[in-house]
């Protein structure tokens, strides 16, 4: 019998873990584009940093180039990542399938060059 409560705690811990998060504004998602991808594809998301340069960074504000992806293709790179990590990261535990999504359609998709996606976090904080 006492067991159950341990059981129960442990259910309920199990339940808490496999809750959705709640999904990320646009915002938070510049935000984590800023803290997470711009070593690589720059702050505008044209790649044209010494990193990007050096690893091929995908160009998010060349039309063509962009175009040529789908909005599909681009979530499944994000939550995958590109060679097994080593060329870029799998997202796959920080940002739901939701989050991918938009992060695609209304922060990747909107890039322009020479205009920052995120501003960049005041000293301080």
């Amino acid at each position: 019998m006492r067991m159950l409560p341990i059981l129960v705690c442990l259910l309920a811990a199990l339940r808490a873990a496999d809750s959705p998060r709640p999904a990320r504004t646009v915002e938070e998602l510049r935000a984590f584009f800023a803290q997470n991808c711009v070593k690589c594809h720059g702050p505008d998301g044209s790649a044209h940093g010494a990193d990007g340069k050096k690893l091929g960074g995908f160009d998010f504000t060349d039309a063509k180039k962009a175009g040529g992806e789908t909005d599909a293709d681009m979530v499944k790179t994000i939550r995958k990542g590109i060679f097994f990590g080593r060329v870029m990261p799998s997202f796959k535990d920080q940002l739901t399938e939701a989050d991918m999504a938009l992060l695609v359609k209304e922060v990747l998709r909107k890039a322009e060059k020479g205009k920052a996606i995120a501003a960049e976090p005041e000293a301080g904080r």
